[in-house]
């Protein structure tokens, strides 16, 4: 039987994803309110690490991601300054990654905006791809605003899983 990994773009940690999907259009101006039993990850590519899909510490943090939210509707509320974006599951030929997405407005249930990083599972999608996630699909959010960040649960967690002293490089400060 095949050992089940995932490929998590890590926008945190290893490469340009981070500083795409943070960084990439940077605003200190809200958003404008729209109407392989493996433990520990492996590098795959500069912004890509992977997962196995029964790394519990990493699955608890998609849980938390999801389960909070609610903070992330309030913070959008409130008009804290900063870039907005959602992790979520994206499959093609056959696999699936978790990829963040920078959003531009909010639907009926559904965040909408841009590919912050480029697919590795294939080329049907590219960086900067509008798209449309349901709310019930997010794993993960975050806010922010220069070396701030609120929410980014996944990010927290692979930030745990590096050596300290590469994770620091960032100079992340993780907010509430």
């Amino acid at each position: 039987m095949r050992n089940p990994v995932v490929a998590i773009v890590f926008v945190a940690a290893v490469g340009y994803g981070f500083f795409n999907a943070l960084g990439h259009g940077r605003s200190d101006k809200p958003m404008a309110a729209p109407g392989a039993s493996q433990t520990a990850p492996r590098a795959m590519t500069e912004n890509v690490v992977a997962y196995s899909t029964e790394d519990k510490a990493m699955q608890a943090a998609k849980n938390k991601g999801h389960s909070t939210l609610p903070r992330f509707h309030e913070l959008m509320a409130a008009g804290t300054p900063g870039t907005y974006t959602v992790k979520f599951p994206l499959t093609q030929n056959g696999a699936t990654e978790h990829i963040w997405m920078q959003l531009t407005g909010l639907g009926d249930g559904t965040f909408i905006g841009l590919l912050a990083d480029e697919p590795v599972n294939g080329t049907k999608y590219k960086m900067g791809d509008r798209m449309t996630v349901a709310e019930a699909d997010v794993e993960d959010w975050m806010v922010k605003n220069g070396g701030e960040v609120y929410g980014g649960y996944t990010v927290r967690q692979a930030f745990a899983d590096m050596p300290k002293e590469q994770a620091a490089k960032y100079g992340i400060t993780f907010k509430d």
